[in-house]
């Protein structure tokens, strides 16, 4: 079995920098991942692992395939790329749209 805690000892920073690049509070992400708001906290301060399939839908709410968010959890730069803010924004933007639509048809 893997532990990604040993492999990258920065998950919960990385977390929370994503986080704070999308503008969402824990409550918002813990929601999506069908989590309490204590247990999405308990990643961001490194207090339990990340498991894969967490991992997974992570990258999902990031608009990231699981291979760039786990490159952005092991290499700064990645986290620290244009790129990286340019899938978050697109992903918000989807979302607004998504928002807007269902909205609209209601």
């Amino acid at each position: 079995m893997i532990y990604y805690k040993d492999a990258f000892m920065n998950v919960g920073k990385i977390l929370r920098k994503l986080r704070q690049y999308k503008g969402v509070t824990q409550e918002n992400i813990a929601t999506f991942l069908n989590l309490e708001r204590s247990a999405y906290s308990k990643l961001e301060h490194d207090k339990t692992m990340l498991r894969l399939d967490t991992a997974k839908l992570i990258a999902v709410f990031y608009g990231f395939e699981l291979h760039y968010l786990i490159l952005c959890m092991e290499y700064d730069h990645y986290l620290n790329n244009p790129t990286t803010l340019r899938l978050i924004k697109a992903q918000k933007d989807k979302e607004a749209a998504f928002a807007k639509q269902v909205a609209y048809s209601a």
